[in-house]
């Protein structure tokens, strides 16, 4: 992880305030969330990725997520068991806030950081 994804209990003092909030929701897996700036963010179990969930159900490199300020998407790499937005299979979405991803077992919220 790089110093801008990682959990938000971490202290960061990152110099770009965070856009957008990335939150696990699942209940029985640790509590996670990422802030997230103007870049993209390679998501996937290997460790070379941004966001690592670290799961059999989730590709090495299951998925990009590009954030700027105006539009933010998410990008499936043909990953095995696919990237659900809102419960829906995607290959490629345009995201809001509000929105759900599901990368495997990982149950995700996308969040906009009001200020």
């Amino acid at each position: 992880m790089d110093n801008e994804t990682i959990p938000l209990d971490s202290s960061s003092n990152s110099a770009e305030e965070p856009l957008f909030i990335l939150s696990l929701l699942n209940n029985e897996l640790k509590s996670s969330s990422w802030k997230l700036t103007n870049k993209d963010y390679k998501i996937g179990r290997s460790s070379e990725n941004n966001i690592i969930l670290d799961d059999i159900t989730v590709s090495r490199n299951h998925a990009t997520l590009s954030v700027t300020k105006e539009i933010i998407k998410i990008v499936d790499h043909h990953s095995t068991n696919g990237t659900y937005i809102n419960n829906e299979i995607k290959s490629e979405c345009k995201l809001k806030s509000g929105d759900k991803i599901q990368i495997g077992k990982y149950l995700l919220l996308f969040t906009k950081v009001i200020k």
